[in-house]
């Protein structure tokens, strides 16, 4: 598991673009490495104006051999020092930690500003558990950064962005940016594998000829924005009937790609048990409200 070139341009463009900005912890799902060769990250970091230090990525040079070089390297260039990782395997100095069970180490529960899945949690059965020990860990307006395959890759699912869509509206995530990145199999003069971040958009993907296609995956940075407990999604209809949540719209702010869902208020659409139902908790929450003052 690592950080590929889309994976490291990921990284690169949320920090020039200040979404990084006083962001001091990382925790990562499995024991990630940085999978490009030196003279490419070099070029990458430079388009930010950040002069890399070779020595400070031992290994670097290793890969596809191994040892290979930790993403801890990458996260501490960038200014974030405090770095952990989970994985089963123990490797690169990770806790081990069981993504298929949930996490109940309260000492790491909003401890985080950013927690990443670079392509780790598909590799769990219950990766459903993986993203709630990641909303667990991850603090009010952390980002939440997620990539999984969409087509081939050998994870037990394959996922879409209604995955990422679906965890968005139920738990309030604002969506920073989103893509799928396509991997074509080709190599950079250097000798990195190129894969390519593009628009998240079904009729784009549809035009290319998936036989010459080496991998795709979907790629999401989420923001969490509240402190409530993690929600699991549902679709459609049931979305109203176990959340009370009538649907959503999106709200596009001036620097695209990011927006958020806002709940949608229509009477009509509610039942009379919802109704009864939403003006009894707010009764309730009202009543808790006046005991604390």
């Amino acid at each position: 598991m690592g950080l590929s070139i889309a994976g490291v341009q990921n990284l690169l463009e949320l920090y020039s673009t200040g979404n990084l900005k006083g962001k001091k912890s990382v925790i990562e799902f499995g024991s990630q490495e940085l999978h490009l060769k030196s003279e490419d990250l070099i070029e990458l970091m430079s388009m930010v104006n950040i002069d890399m230090n070779k020595s400070n990525f031992p290994n670097l040079e290793n890969w596809p051999a191994q040892p290979r070089c930790s993403s801890r390297s990458l996260y501490k260039a960038l200014g974030i020092n405090e770095y952990y990782s989970f994985d089963l395997n123990g490797k690169l100095n990770s806790i081990n930690c069981d993504f298929n069970l949930p996490f109940e180490k309260k000492e790491f529960f909003s401890r985080f500003d950013i927690v990443t899945d670079h392509c780790a949690c598909g590799h769990a059965f219950n990766s459903a558990e993986a993203y709630r020990t990641m909303h667990k860990l991850c603090k009010k307006d952390g980002l939440i950064i997620g990539i999984l395959p969409l087509w081939k890759g050998n994870s037990y699912y394959l996922y879409d962005n209604s995955f990422f869509e679906g965890l968005a509206a139920a738990n309030g995530y604002k969506v920073i940016f989103n893509s799928y990145i396509v991997n074509t199999g080709s190599v950079t003069k250097n000798g990195s594998l190129l894969d390519f971040h593009i628009p998240l958009n079904r009729e784009l993907l549809n035009c290319f000829d998936m036989a010459k296609l080496t991998w795709i995956g979907v790629c999401a940075v989420l923001q969490k924005t509240s402190d409530e407990e993690f929600k699991y999604p549902y679709q459609g209809n049931y979305m109203l009937k176990k959340q009370n949540n009538i649907g959503f719209n999106r709200l596009f702010y001036k620097d695209p790609p990011g927006y958020s869902y806002i709940p949608v208020f229509n009477l009509n659409t509610y039942s009379g048990t919802l109704l009864i139902k939403e003006v009894i908790k707010r009764i309730k929450s009202k009543l808790r409200l006046k005991k604390t003052k």
